[in-house]
């Protein structure tokens, strides 16, 4: 095969990869069924539910948040962005935990945070961010805020996805019912460290993101 067809070929097939991991629409929103586009006004493109978010007390040691994605938010579809707001006391952490679906870009509204994520190298990577700081987290990579600071922070997590889904790793690990034996030999653990775990997971029911 002559480098002309070769270059040819491979140009083709870059390109049919990007279209099908994010296609795009073919007007300029999607339309919920049912509805008429001219009938859709701005309320259907507002979001009202960040307005005065404060953290809800019951949910520490883990962080609160408030999602704006395709299940709540149907003005996002086909858009591939989404938003979720995190408010963070002093002392709670969104624990290690992965988004399938989006890249995730971090912005730090007030306070200070700190946040990582760990790569396919098994090379963590950290930094303490503060007001006005952006970070990005790749997709699909295990990573974490966590607030160690006497402040209250706030920060906007945006997605390249209306639904960019997440995977919290403590309850992937220890909240469904995977076999002990799996997780003691995984781990090197005892029989009671993986119970404890199991047990403490349990009683969490904040999901992250």
């Amino acid at each position: 095969m002559n480098r002309l067809k070769q270059t040819d070929l491979y140009a083709r097939g870059s390109s049919l990869q990007v279209f099908g991991s994010d296609p795009e629409l073919t007007s300029d929103f999607k339309v919920p069924d049912g509805e008429n586009a001219t009938a859709l006004d701005g309320n259907f493109f507002t979001f009202p539910g960040f307005r005065n978010f404060t953290a809800n007390p019951s949910d520490a040691p883990l962080v609160t948040t408030m999602r704006a994605d395709l299940s709540n938010f149907a003005a996002l579809d086909g858009l591939g962005i989404s938003s979720t707001l995190v408010v963070a006391p002093p002392g709670t952490v969104n624990p290690p935990h992965v988004h399938p679906r989006a890249s995730e870009l971090v912005f730090v509204l007030e306070g200070t945070v700190d946040i990582g994520f760990v790569d396919t190298t098994n090379t963590l990577r950290t930094q303490t961010l503060k007001e006005g700081d952006l970070f990005i987290v790749p997709r699909g990579l295990v990573h974490f805020q966590f607030n160690n600071y006497q402040t209250t922070a706030k920060f906007i997590n945006s997605f390249s996805s209306a639904s960019p889904g997440v995977a919290r790793l403590p309850t992937t690990l220890f909240g469904t019912g995977i076999a002990d034996a799996v997780l003691i030999k995984s781990f090197g653990v005892t029989a009671d460290v993986i119970d404890k775990l199991q047990e403490a997971e349990g009683a969490g029911t904040q999901p992250g993101y």
